[in-house]
C-alpha cells in the first residue's frame, strides 16, 4: 500500500495566543503541529508544553535547528512534550550524534534541517553513516522572499535522499496548486505554513489540502499499478469501521437517513475519516485519551473535533489490514465500556470482518 504523506502545519509565530488559537483551530485537519523557530524563540519552552496541552493527540515538531548541545536541547525540547525536534545541516557531527541517541532512548524523531547547506548529498551521506533517517528538505524563507522557485534539480535531490534510505519531509511555500508538482515523490511529510494561517478560513484551508494529499498520492498516476490498490482498500476499511460502529450503537455525526448508502457513488461518507457521536455525558477528551491509550503507536488513527463526538481515521494506520482495522474497532469497544457504556463488539467485529472480507 502507498504512503501517503503526512500534513504538517508551520506554526511561525511570534506571539504564543496566535499560535493557541491556529493550533486549535487546524489541529483537527493535520497530522503534526510544527513550533516553528520564531515562535521557539519568542515564547521558549512553554511554546511546546501549551500547544501540548491543546492538541495533546497530535505529533509537535520543535523547529529549534539546534546549532550545538544536541543531547540538551533534545532532552529540553522532548520533556516540553514534542514528539519530534530539528538539527540544522551546519551542525557539527558530534551535536548530530547526541542529540539522535537522545531521540532514540527516548522513542522520539529527530530530523536533519538543510538550511543553508550547499553539498547535500555529501553530508546526507555521512548523517547515514551515524543512523539518520529523517530529512528536511528546505527552500528557506528568505529565499522564496527573494523569487526562488522549486524545480526540477529540488525533485533529483529529494530523489536521491529517498533513494540514501531517508524519509523526506517538503516544506518551502507549499500551496494547494503546487502539490502536485511533488506527486511523483514518495515524500513523508508536506509542511505548509502560510497557505493555511493566512487563508481567510485556516481550517478549511488546511481539510482542503489534507483531502488533495490523499486524492494525488493515492491515485494510480502517482505511483503506477500498485496505487490502484490502495484506494480501494482504504474506502473498503473505512466502510468497516462505519458499519462496526454502528453494531456498537453508535451514530455518525451525519444525518444518514437520506444517504444512498456505502457503495453509492453519492454515499455521504468520504475519505478515511469517519465522525461518529458519544454516548450523552461522555467526555471526548478523556475517551479519546483512553481510546488511544488501547493503540500503542497508532496516536493519530482517533481524536476529537468538537464536544460529544470523536473520530476514526483508518488512514493513518501504521499498516493498513485488515487486522489494524480490527483492532481500531476493539479499542473503541474497550473505550466504551471503560466509559460505562456497554458496546457490542463481538458484533462490529463480525460485522466489519464481513466488509474486508468482500
Amino acid at each position: 500500500m502507498n504512503t501517503i504523506p503526512l500534513l504538517q502545519v508551520a506554526l511561525d509565530y511570534t506571539s504564543l495566543p496566535q499560535a493557541l488559537v491556529m493550533a486549535a483551530l487546524v489541529g483537527p485537519e493535520v497530522d503534526i503541529i510544527e513550533i516553528g523557530t520564531p515562535l521557539c524563540k519568542a515564547a521558549g519552552l512553554s511554546a511546546i508544553s501549551s500547544i501540548r496541552e491543546v492538541c495533546p493527540d497530535k505529533l509537535i515538531l520543535a523547529d529549534f535547528k539546534t546549532p550545538d548541545v544536541g543531547g540538551l536541547e533534545a532532552t529540553m525540547a522532548f520533556d516540553a512534550g514534542a514528539d519530534m525536534v530539528t538539527v540544522i545541516g551546519g551542525a557539527a557531527l558530534a551535536t548530530v550524534e547526541q542529540a539522535y541517541t537522545v531521540a532514540r532512548q527516548r522513542g522520539k524523531e529527530m530530523l536533519m534541517e538543510l538550511t543553508g547547506v550547499r553539498d547535500i548529498l555529501a553530508r546526507a551521506a555521512e548523517w547515514r553513516q551515524i543512523g539518520i533517517d529523517r530529512i528536511v528538505y528546505h527552500r528557506e524563507w528568505d529565499a522564496q522572499s527573494a523569487g526562488r522557485q522549486w524545480e526540477e534539480s529540488d525533485k533529483v535531490t529529494i530523489r536521491r535522499l529517498i533513494d540514501m534510505g531517508y524519509r523526506v519531509t517538503i516544506t518551502g511555500g507549499l500551496t494547494l496548486d503546487l502539490l502536485p508538482f511533488f506527486a511523483d515523490l514518495p515524500a513523508s511529510v508536506l509542511i505548509c505554513g502560510r497557505s493555511i494561517r493566512e487563508a481567510p478560513d485556516p481550517r478549511g484551508s488546511a481539510r482542503q489540502i489534507r483531502l488533495a494529499i490523499r486524492d494525488i498520492w493515492g491515485s494510480p498516476a502517482a505511483h503506477g499499478s500498485s496505487a490502484r490498490a490502495a484506494a480501494p482498500a482504504t474506502e473498503v476499511a473505512a466502510k468497516a469501521i462505519r458499519w462496526g460502529v454502528s453494531e456498537m450503537g453508535l451514530l455518525l455525526t451525519i444525518d444518514g437517513r437520506d444517504c444512498p448508502g456505502c457503495n453509492s457513488p453519492a454515499r455521504f461518507c468520504h475519505g478515511s475519516r469517519t465522525e461518529i457521536q458519544l454516548p450523552t455525558g461522555v467526555d471526548s477528551q478523556q475517551f479519546v485519551r483512553q481510546l488511544i491509550g488501547n493503540l500503542p503507536g497508532e496516536s493519530q488513527a482517533a481524536g476529537t473535533d468538537a464536544p460529544g463526538s470523536f473520530y476514526l481515521d483508518v488512514g493513518t494506520l501504521t499498516h493498513l489490514n485488515a487486522s489494524s482495522v480490527l483492532n481500531l474497532l476493539s479499542a473503541t469497544g474497550a473505550a466504551l465500556q471503560r466509559a460505562g457504556h456497554p458496546a457490542n463488539t463481538r458484533a462490529a467485529m463480525t460485522a466489519a470482518h464481513e466488509i474486508l472480507s468482500e
